[in-house]
């Protein structure tokens, strides 16, 4: 990835606090609308229940794709939405570790309104590592690479 293209993903992940992570079930995929954040080397953060279908599937089968858009600020009508699809792979922060302290702190900077979910011990957080992603900006502003 050329250092444009990390800074053009890397703005619009730091403009945006939701993505969809899908992950393979067992028998259908899971899709689910998830806070997030990312670290400077645009790793996903998420934070998931143990008994959440998206865990139980990361468990089983690591691969992810994490979607992000800017929709509320592109031109929808003419389809001109900054958005990039990242597919990677996912693993688990072991809870009480340093990872996870300074994860949840770059978590909760960017997602202060998440920190209740902190206080329960059924709280997981997992870290998508990106391996392939497709960008697209507004005009002809396309990169796919894989890292």
């Amino acid at each position: 990835m050329t250092r444009e293209e990390h800074d053009k993903l890397a703005a619009l992940l730091a403009a945006e606090h939701i993505a969809i992570i899908v992950t393979a079930g067992q028998e259908w995929p899971t899709a689910t609308l998830q806070a997030f954040a990312e670290t400077e080397a645009l790793e996903l953060v998420f934070i998931v229940g143990v008994e959440s279908d998206k865990y139980r599937n990361l468990l089983k089968q690591p691969k992810a794709t994490v979607f992000v858009d800017a929709r509320e600020a592109g031109d929808v009508a003419r389809f001109q939405i900054t958005r990039a699809s990242i597919q990677g792979i996912a693993t688990e922060v072991l809870r009480g570790s340093v990872e996870w302290g300074r994860l949840q702190a770059i978590f909760l900077k960017k997602n202060p309104f998440e920190a209740p979910f902190f206080g329960s011990d059924k709280l997981r957080m997992v870290r998508v590592t990106p391996k392939r992603i497709s960008y697209a900006g507004p005009g002809r502003d396309l990169f796919k690479t894989e890292v």
